[in-house]
């Protein structure tokens, strides 16, 4: 697998609440994510920059936008999303490696 691919992710920090739950950056306030964001999206464009991927494909909706919003639509690089595996996620819960598959088969990709 990783011959052919590289995984990143856009923040690469875990958050957790006082009763031991996951945190995402999405549950934090909008004043600590603006720094927080900010430091991802330098981080993502730079390994995009060096590595020159043809296709960038999010593990779900977020990280699919935020490649968009940070490496921008029309520069040669195709974007994809695969489900999120998060148990908070309803298609996650449902058989995820099915359904990652097809999305992969969708946009070409064999592994």
């Amino acid at each position: 697998f990783f011959r052919r691919f590289f995984v990143h992710n856009y923040c690469p920090l875990a958050f957790v609440a006082d009763s031991g739950a996951n945190l995402t950056p999405d549950k934090l306030p909008s004043k600590a994510t603006q720094e927080l964001y900010r430091l991802c999206d330098r981080l993502l464009a730079q390994t995009v920059e060096a590595l020159r991927p043809s296709l960038v494909i999010g593990v779900g909706a977020f990280a699919e936008q935020q490649a968009k919003r940070v490496i921008g639509e029309g520069k040669g690089v195709r974007f994809g999303r695969i489900p999120h595996p998060s148990p908070a996620s309803p298609l996650a819960n449902r058989g995820w490696e099915p359904l990652v598959d097809a999305a992969l088969s969708d946009m070409g990709v064999a592994i």
